[in-house]
This record gives C-alpha cells, sequence and structure tokens, in this order.
C-alpha cells in the first residue's frame, strides 16, 4: 500500500540514483541545460530523451531539488519516471555491458532500502511526538539544548540514533538484505533500538589479541569495564567445569550469535572451542553505525564495534581482521601526532581504538575470521570537557522533532543567529576548525582519516561555536608511506599492502571523498538549502578555507608534496566512489571514478 512515507522514500531514493548516474557517467557527460532543469540524450540519434524538470546544480554533477523526471520517446510519447528501479532499466537498456541479473540484483536492494527508508520516516515521526511530549518545557535552545541538560552518555546516544540516517548520497542509503522487518526495527539505530548483547567463551589459542600501550592485558581490562560481567562470565565457565585461565571473554552481537555462528562457526562450536554463555548478557543500544554498540546507558564505558554478517547499503558489515590489529597502532600513532603538534591538538582529537580481537584462523583465512571479531573503542563522551557538547556530524543533518528543521540550525541560531548570514558564519568556523583537523596530519604525516559524516563529531563549545573535531573508526585510515617516514614515524602494518601506501593516490582519494566531498560540500549545501540560499557561497568559503590552509602549513610540508596537493585539491577533478557501479559489479570493493572539481566553479567565477 502506497503511504506518504512510501512516497517521500521513493522520491528521495529516486533523485539519489539520478545524481549517482550523473556522479558515475552512466549518463552521457554532454547534457543541454534547459530554464529550469536539463535534458540527457540517451542515444546517438537524440531521439530517446531523459528530462529533469527545476534543480539547482550546486556544482558538476552535484545537484539538489530535483523536480519531475521523464523519458521522452519518438513523437511526443512522454513516460513519467517515479521510481529508481524504473530509471535503473531504462538507463540499463542504453548500456550494453550492464546485465539483466546485475539490474536486477540491484533493482532489489534499492526496493529493500525504500521500504525500510519509509519504515523509519513512519516511526521517526512517532518517535518525535514522544520526544516533544518527554521534552515539553523544552529549551530556549532547541533540541541540542535539551541534550546538552543530559547525562554525556544519554545524550550523545540519543544523537546518533536520533541522527542515523545513513549514508547522504547512496542510492541504496537504508538497504539491510537478509533481514525481517522485525529485526530491522530491533537491531537498528533509527528504531531507537535496545538489546542485549551475548557474551562468549572461546578458547585462548583461537584469538589474536591487540592490545593497547597502556593496556597489559586484556581479560584484566575487560574485567576493570565490566566487573559484574566478567564475574557472571566466570560462574557460568564455573558452571561448565571449565578452567577461566583458559578462556577469553567474547561479546557478540545477537544476530550474529542467533544466525552467522551456527552455519560458520559449526566446527569450533562442536569441539567446544567456542561457547555461547546465554545466561551473560547485558544491555546495549546501536550507535549511529549497526554494529558499533554503546553499553549501559548513562556510563562512559567503552563502545564494542562488532561484526554483523549482513549487507547494510554496500557492503558486508563485518570487523576485519586488519582493523583489529591496526585500530590499536594507529592510535598510538595518532596520538604521538597530536603530541608533537599543539595547534593541532586544538582542532582535532580521536577516539581511541583500545583493544582488538579476532579469531586466529588455522589457514589464517580473514574471509572467515572478520565474521568472529571485536573492536573496543573509548566512549566519545569522555572526551569531551564541561560545557561542551560532541554532536554527531551525521546528526546536524537529521531534522529536530521540535521544529522540523535541520538540528544544525539549532547550533547556528544559538552562534550566530537564526538567519543566512548566521549559517554563513558558522560554516565559516567549522571550516576553520575541521580543515585544518583532517588535512593537517594528511598533508604533513600522509594520515587520511575517513572523516565522513558517521565518523564524525564536531565538538561544540557553551555558545555552540564549532571549536574541535573528534574522529572515530580507524579501520579504513590510509598513510602515504613515504611522507609519515620523513617525519620519522613509523607503522608496522597488518599485511604488505593494507593500510601503508608508497603511491599517495589511494590515500588523497579516501580525506577527498570521506571528507570534502561527503562531510564538507554536504555540510554546506544542507545549511544553503535550510536557508533557503544559493549553495555557492559556501563553495567559496571551502575553497577559501582550504587556499589559507595550504598558506598556513606551507613552511611545514614539503615543497613538490605541497605544489602537488594543493593543486589536486583545488584544480584537479575530484575522486567521485561509483556506488552503483560497485552495485553492478556485485563488488564492494571501492570503484573510484573523478567528477569535475566542485571548487573549479567558484575559482572561474571569482577570477
Amino acid at each position: 500500500m502506497e503511504t506518504p512515507w512510501r512516497a517521500q522514500a521513493q522520491q528521495r531514493c529516486l533523485q539519489r540514483t539520478l545524481v549517482a548516474m550523473m556522479r558515475e557517467a552512466l549518463l552521457p557527460q554532454i547534457r543541454t541545460m534547459q530554464e529550469g532543469g536539463a535534458s540527457w540524450p540517451l542515444d546517438g540519434q537524440r531521439t530517446l530523451l531523459l528530462e529533469c524538470q527545476g534543480g539547482e546544480p550546486v556544482c558538476d554533477n552535484l545537484w539538489q531539488d530535483m523536480g519531475e523526471l521523464r523519458c521522452r520517446g519518438l513523437g511526443t510519447e512522454i513516460v513519467i519516471i517515479e521510481t529508481a528501479p524504473q530509471l535503473l532499466r531504462l538507463i540499463a537498456l542504453t548500456h550494453a555491458a550492464i546485465d539483466a541479473p546485475a539490474v536486477e540484483r540491484l533493482v532489489r536492494e534499492l526496493e529493500n532500502s525504500v521500504a525500510n527508508d519509509a519504515l523509519a520516516m513512519a516511526y521517526r515521526e512517532a518517535w518525535g511526538r514522544q520526544l516533544k511530549l518527554e521534552h515539553a518545557a523544552g529549551s530556549p535552545e532547541g533540541f541540542l539544548g535539551v541534550v546538552r541538560g543530559m547525562a554525556p552518555a544519554a545524550g550523545l546516544l540519543l544523537l546518533e540514533q536520533w541522527g542515523a540516517q545513513g549514508h547522504p548520497t547512496h542510492p541504496t542509503h537504508k538497504a539491510k538484505l537478509g533481514m525481517s522487518e522485525a529485526e530491522v526495527v530491533a537491531y537498528s539505530p533509527e528504531f531507537g533500538a535496545r538489546l542485549r548483547l551475548v557474551l562468549a567463551a572461546i578458547r585462548r589459542d583461537c584469538l589474536n589479541v591487540s592490545l593497547g600501550l597502556s593496556i597489559p592485558d586484556y581479560v584484566d581490562w575487560f574485567a576493570e569495564q565490566w566487573p559484574q560481567i566478567a564475574r557472571d562470565w566466570r560462574a557460568a565457565l564455573v558452571l561448565r567445569g571449565m578452567e577461566d585461565s583458559d578462556w577469553l571473554p567474547l561479546p557478540l552481537h545477537p544476530w550474529q550469535a542467533a544466525n552467522s555462528l551456527p552455519l560458520r562457526f559449526a566446527s569450533l562450536l562442536e569441539q567446544g572451542a567456542l561457547v555461547l554463555l546465554d545466561e551473560v548478557q547485558w544491555p546495549a543500544a546501536p550507535t549511529m553505525s549497526f554494529r558499533t554498540m554503546s553499553c549501559e546507558q548513562g556510563e562512559t564505558l567503552p563502545h564494542i564495534k562488532l561484526p554483523v554478517s549482513l549487507w547494510l547499503t554496500s557492503a558486508e558489515r563485518t570487523v576485519s581482521p586488519k582493523s583489529t590489529v591496526m585500530g590499536p597502532r594507529l592510535t598510538a600513532l595518532l596520538r604521538e601526532v597530536l603530541a608533537r603538534e599543539a595547534g593541532l591538538r586544538q582542532k582535532l582529537d580521536i577516539v581511541d581504538e583500545l583493544v582488538g580481537l579476532h579469531y586466529r584462523h588455522p589457514e589464517g583465512d580473514d574471509d572467515i575470521a572478520r565474521h568472529l571479531s571485536v573492536l573496543f573503542r573509548r566512549h566519545p563522551a569522555s572526551l569531551v570537557q564541561a560545557g561542551e557538547l560532541a554532536v554527531p556530524v551525521g546528526a546536524l543533518f537529521a531534522p529536530s522533532p521540535f521544529h522540523g528543521r535541520l538540528l544544525a540550525t539549532d547550533a547556528v541560531a544559538q552562534a550566530f543567529g537564526d538567519h543566512g548570514e548566521g549559517a554563513l558564519a558558522f560554516y565559516a568556523g567549522y571550516l576553520d576548525m575541521a580543515l585544518q583537523a583532517v588535512l593537517q596530519p594528511y598533508l604533513q604525516y600522509g594520515i587520511a582519516l575517513e572523516a565522513h559524516q558517521q565518523n564524525s563529531f564536531v565538538v561544540l563549545d557553551a555558545m555552540y561555536r564549532p571549536v574541535r573535531l573528534l574522529v572515530r573508526d580507524f579501520g579504513d585510515v590510509r598513510v602515504h608511506a613515504p611522507t609519515l617516514q620523513a617525519q620519522g614515524l613509523t607503522l608496522q602494518p597488518y599485511r604488505q599492502g593494507f593500510t601503508l601506501y608508497e603511491d599517495n593516490a589511494p590515500v588523497r582519494d579516501k580525506v577527498m571523498h570521506a571528507f570534502l566531498l561527503c562531510h564538507m560540500i554536504e555540510l554546506g549545501r544542507a545549511l544553503a538549502h535550510a536557508y533557503g540560499q544559493p549553495s555557492r557561497p559556501y563553495v567559496e568559503l571551502l575553497r577559501k578555507g582550504l587556499e589559507n590552509l595550504f598558506a598556513q602549513l606551507q613552511p611545514e610540508v614539503d615543497a613538490e608534496r605541497w605544489q602537488a596537493e594543493r593543486q589536486a585539491l583545488l584544480e584537479d577533478p575530484w575522486p567521485a566512489k561509483s556506488f552503483l557501479r560497485m552495485r553492478l559489479n556485485n563488488s564492494s570493493e571501492d570503484v573510484v571514478l573523478r567528477m569535475p572539481n566542485p571548487l573549479r566553479l567558484t575559482a572561474s567565477a571569482t577570477a
């Protein structure tokens, strides 16, 4: 049955798919701009046209607020394109390389995403009404003001779950394949999920343990963090006649324990090398990430990142052995960088990855081991000072349950005034903080943080002005080895070909796509839309901010590297992760194409 939420979800998916097609060159590069829209010839004879009514070009291959989409065939025949699957099937007809099974597989993912998106919107409407009732007195500072008045961990969890809207541009941003509707609701953060983690015991020789520098022993550390859970775990072992010195505690996601383990690790379970202690559980809640858990709400105990062998968005969400090993190592490296750079410390902090565990497969098969692993991470709220508020960047894009506008407008209103000039001032202050936080480690040390919306927190001061960026999740951090070594620092890779790169191109692509495109461009676009402004002033601020940062860091960066990176960021085409091509190839490996540099528009316009 068609509902308002489903209709909205369909439209959102259609717009995302069209923009992705533009970015990924699945539509012709030459298009005719018309007043209030555009058209693309889908064949060489121009007898088949795709037309879009309305829309604002933020920059090349990045549009917003697109209107009706239609296909014009021979004569006067016009077909209205209403869904992403309809558009995909149309475009596939003009691409001989796209086979029908790949199209239908992607259609299923698009339809699953739409269904889950509609379900989430319906829930959000009811959840928003509940929050308004619970906080009827409200706060003159809006929803962010209400959160500021809560216990730090509880407030942060609320922002994480309320802000869990999925990837900002991915066409299948709500895809959760292999889950029933009931499971989606029970386990997903956007439904305010609460669940109970399962604890297992695994034989010591079956588990690889990676420890942070200040943690000498995993079992002792675990008992310090969760003393009651540790006591219950030991009691469960005694009841089974198991000597606790032979075993290690291993938290499991309940879905993983019930569904994946019996299939993938049947032999370990049968041999008794892995024992599920069903009576030892403790309450947890998913953060903005489906698989990262916040335990014991109200406390700043470590977050726990767990594998879930489900296809979510565009990848199977496990935890790779590489991540469990490199997390503590990258934490130590980044702490060393921050210790050296006093100015950087004022703009950047990191969410330490403390302990990593993964199954020690007898043949070293990481593809199996990634389904039985865990990463313990410092609670972000423990890094926030009195008077500060940490906001997951993704939550800035969520509508306030009080007034329906972006949560970012709460901060804008308090810091600089609730108007367009205030939004520009907020963005300028945000740039001053965030550009240095992410690009200084990259330019000086060759470290590319994956600082997209889900992995980043903006720390606001008492006046709601952005002062610092917190960055978490080092699983896909990339490091340019020669630049790091030139600073007298080293990093031991998990294996050759992982994390450390001799070629800088993939390192640069990571920081540009995750941070500049998916974080900074998207934030400017969202603020412009919220205040009824054109996007160009925000893009101009971004370009100017980059120019200023390059000037500031020029004495600290090798001259050849400085020139090459300035050219790449400010002038050359940008990387565009090609989500549709990845899914048509049935691959979670990055497919990166090039899109026109969005900052060049500004450069030519203001020259």
